[in-house]
């Protein structure tokens, strides 16, 4: 039931911000941890980790001879490109398959590209009522009389949707490295390649930073969670299809920056060290991974200042 003006006053006494905003983030958290939803979670985040998984166990664990024979997979050039349209699928999955750290770095971060749907299809379902809850059920007039600042709240609402996108987006590249550090030959791997768990979270910040401007500018503005999620969703899939019918018609690869998966993995691409194609070495993945995120932010901020509370 909507509460308004039912005896609540402002909050006046002593104010604990350490431990307020942790709690913010736990009542947004707490209600979602549905076993269907980490089902989801599993089905949609981890296959592309387990595919990975797998082919980590047979570089290093069996060996680069179980693709012997003529089916035998060329060298490895060593220059790993994001986006490569190599005309020769062999010579990619020998880059995929490289033993080289330089190449397993490369693995990491195309196990996180490939996870890109999923780290908007898990906060969609998951977040989709964050704010559209709070602002059906009233719920804003109790969190604004007492010591909770809008900027707090907005801070929790983020951090709510960054859980659940790190799921998709950080789990799955960093168990493989702990497999690769576990089965590698060399036991200095894991020092040589110590920037990657860097590389990894920070890449899952720039996805979790995206995927909470679109979540939470739809939450506050629909207010049923379940047509929140749907756009999302259609959202991210609405930007790939126009992406490339913008490539196919103009022919002019330039504007893949318009499709999510392709800016965020330009964006986090030199994170682990992989080139970028000339094509993507423009201010466009900036703008669409960067820019437009922080401009829904500050519209869904501005919804939250225009929120009154009646005191």
């Amino acid at each position: 039931m909507p509460v308004f003006d039912q005896g609540y006053r402002r909050f006046e006494g002593t104010l604990r911000p350490r431990h307020a905003l942790g709690a913010l983030v736990w009542t947004a958290v707490r209600p979602r941890l549905r076993w269907w939803l980490w089902l989801l979670a599993a089905i949609l985040s981890f296959y592309p980790g387990l595919v990975y998984a797998a082919i980590t166990f047979i570089t290093l664990a069996v060996g680069p001879d179980a693709f012997g024979g003529r089916n035998r997979l060329p060298e490895a050039s060593g220059a790993f490109v994001a986006f490569s349209d190599n005309g020769d699928p062999s010579q990619l999955v020998a880059e995929l398959l490289a033993p080289t750290t330089a190449g397993i770095v490369a693995r990491l971060w195309r196990i996180s590209e490939q996870c890109a749907l999923a780290g908007f299809v898990l906060p969609a379902v998951a977040c989709a009522g964050v704010i559209a809850t709070d602002r059906a059920t009233g719920a804003h007039q109790i969190y604004f009389a007492r010591p909770v600042t809008r900027m707090r709240y907005l801070l929790s609402r983020i951090a709510a949707v960054t859980v659940f996108c790190s799921v998709a987006t950080v789990l799955p590249p960093l168990l493989v490295w702990l497999e690769t550090a576990a089965l590698h030959d060399d036991p200095w791997f894991a020092a040589q390649t110590w920037s990657a768990p860097f590389a990894i979270a920070l890449s899952g910040a720039v996805y979790a930073y995206f995927v909470s401007g679109v979540v939470l500018a739809l939450s506050s503005t629909l207010r049923r969670p379940l047509v929140v999620g749907l756009a999302t969703i259609f959202s991210y899939l609405f930007l790939q299809v126009v992406s490339a019918m913008i490539v196919h018609g103009l022919e002019d690869k330039r504007w893949r920056a318009l499709d999510p998966q392709y800016a965020l993995g330009g964006i986090t691409a030199p994170l682990y060290g992989v080139a970028l194609p000339d094509w993507l070495q423009t201010p466009w993945p900036w703008l669409v991974g960067l820019v437009v995120p922080t401009l829904l932010l500050a519209y869904v901020w501005s919804r939250l200042r225009a929120v009154e509370v009646a005191t």
